[in-house]
C-alpha cells in the first residue's frame, strides 16, 4: 500500500525528475539497511524497474499532452543528459578493486551502460513512433546506467546520488513509519 502511494503520482516530462529521485531514494533506503554487498543475495537490491516505470509514466503523460512528440523528445534529452552525468560520476572498472563476490559484474555493467547498439533502433520510424522510440531508447540506456551505479554503490566505490550531483535531493519524500509492532 505504501509503495503504491509512492508511485501513484504522474511522472510527466516535468515530473520525471521527481519520480526518478524517488526511485533512487528507494534504493538508498535499502542500501542504508544493508550497507555494502557481502553476498550474492545483497545484489538483489539492484533493479532497473523503478526508473523504467518513471520513464513509462512520463511517456504516457507526454502522450496525453498537446504536443506529444515534442514532449517525448524533451524527455529523451533529459534522460540522456541524466545518463551522461550519472556515468561521468562513476569510476572506471580498472580503477576499482574487484570484490570477492561477483567480481565481473561491475566491468560487465560498465560495458553495457557505455555500449553502443548494433545500429539505430529507431531508424526509418516516423512520428509518432519515432518520438516514442527515441524516448524509449533513452529510458533503457538510463536504466542500465542506474544499475551500474547501484552495483558501484553496493561495492562501496560510489557515493550517494545526491552527493554525486545528479539528483537534487537525497530523500524527496518522507518515509512512512510502520505501525508499532509491525515488522519486528
Amino acid at each position: 500500500m505504501i509503495a503504491l502511494a509512492l508511485w501513484a503520482g504522474p511522472a510527466g516530462a516535468e515530473g520525471f525528475s521527481t519520480c526518478f529521485e524517488r526511485a533512487i531514494a528507494h534504493f538508498e533506503m535499502g542500501f542504508a539497511r544493508s550497507g555494502p554487498a557481502r553476498t550474492v543475495e545483497d545484489y538483489a537490491l539492484v533493479t532497473r524497474d523503478r526508473v523504467h516505470h518513471c520513464g513509462s509514466l512520463a511517456i504516457v503523460a507526454c502522450d496525453r499532452g498537446a504536443a506529444p512528440q515534442a514532449c517525448q523528445r524533451r524527455l529523451a534529452v533529459e534522460q540522456r543528459d541524466l545518463r551522461d552525468r550519472l556515468l561521468a560520476s562513476l569510476p572506471a572498472p580498472q580503477d576499482v578493486a574487484a570484490p570477492e563476490v561477483l567480481p565481473g559484474l561491475y566491468p560487465q555493467l560498465w560495458d553495457v551502460a557505455h555500449g553502443i547498439s548494433a545500429g539505430d533502433d529507431c531508424a526509418g520510424a516516423e512520428d509518432p513512433v519515432a518520438a516514442w522510440c527515441e524516448t524509449h531508447e533513452a529510458r533503457l540506456k538510463l536504466t542500465e546506467a542506474v544499475a551500474l551505479w547501484q552495483v558501484a554503490r553496493l561495492m562501496g566505490v560510489a557515493a550517494a546520488a545526491a552527493d554525486l550531483g545528479w539528483v537534487a535531493q537525497a530523500m524527496p519524500f518522507r518515509p512512512v513509519a510502520r505501525p508499532e509492532g509491525e515488522g519486528q
